[in-house]
């Protein structure tokens, strides 16, 4: 008589109790590119970074592109003439790049004011210059993009760079009050809130050419004086805190 007898349960009732065998374990097999020494040393776990013989990394992947240089023509919108030149260009598979010449987009010009002779009689007569003049002084304008010591070089008559550009500014300023419907709408304009002035001009190039020309011994002198000036601005300025 057993348990179950006594308890009056059916026979092999309870689960079998008997260990269930393992299956074996597979034998991890030692990665290619690893040293038997070095394979044990990490526990026999794979490798965090990947292994690459080293013939694998000796070939060069196969080339996606065939890039060549080739003796092209191109011509570019930033000239009127269509002169066509010729450049190197790198061509891929065969395929030469297409549209505008690149540099055509630094071809930035001068917006030069356009004005007709009944603009002119009404408005730019000038005693001290002809209409002729002018017409030549905005050409040179137009053609140099306001490079007024080029204009001035190029100029038939012999106007300094400073009339050249009081006689431009005037005729400027003179075409945007006529064609403004009120003075007001231009008065922030720099050309009618700022007026040019030929003799401050010419005090600042003279003032400039002095401090260009100084010698060494100069420009030490003026630093003790601005540093003489800052001392005594301090010591007035501690003296009224007081």
């Amino acid at each position: 008589m057993d348990v179950e007898d006594i308890l009056g349960l059916p026979k092999n009732s309870f689960p079998s109790l008997e260990k269930k065998s393992r299956p074996p374990k597979e034998s991890q097999r030692k990665p290619d590119g690893i040293s038997r020494e070095v394979y044990a040393l990490t526990g026999r776990l794979a490798p965090l970074m990947p292994c690459i013989e080293a013939s694998q990394l000796k070939k060069k992947p196969p080339p996606l592109e065939k890039i060549t240089w080739q003796w092209l023509p191109f011509t570019s919108s930033a000239r009127k003439d269509n002169l066509q030149l010729y450049h190197w260009v790198r061509v891929v598979n065969g395929v030469p790049p297409t549209g505008d010449y690149s540099f055509a987009n630094y071809n930035m010009a001068v917006d030069v004011i356009k004005y007709t002779d009944e603009v002119y009689d009404k408005y730019l007569i000038n005693p001290t210059c002809t209409k002729e003049e002018t017409d030549q002084l905005f050409d040179l304008c137009e053609r140099f993009d306001l490079r007024f010591v080029v204009i001035a070089d190029r100029f038939p008559s012999s106007w300094t760079v400073e009339k050249l550009k009081d006689r431009y500014y005037s005729v400027w300023r003179a075409i945007l009050v006529a064609r403004a419907p009120s003075s007001g709408d231009v008065a922030a304009h720099p050309l009618v809130k700022e007026l040019y002035s030929v003799s401050q001009e010419m005090e600042r190039k003279r003032a400039l050419s002095m401090v260009l020309s100084q010698t060494r011994q100069q420009e030490l002198r003026d630093e003790e004086v601005l540093v003489e000036a800052k001392r005594i601005a301090e010591s007035l300025h501690s003296t009224q805190g007081c």
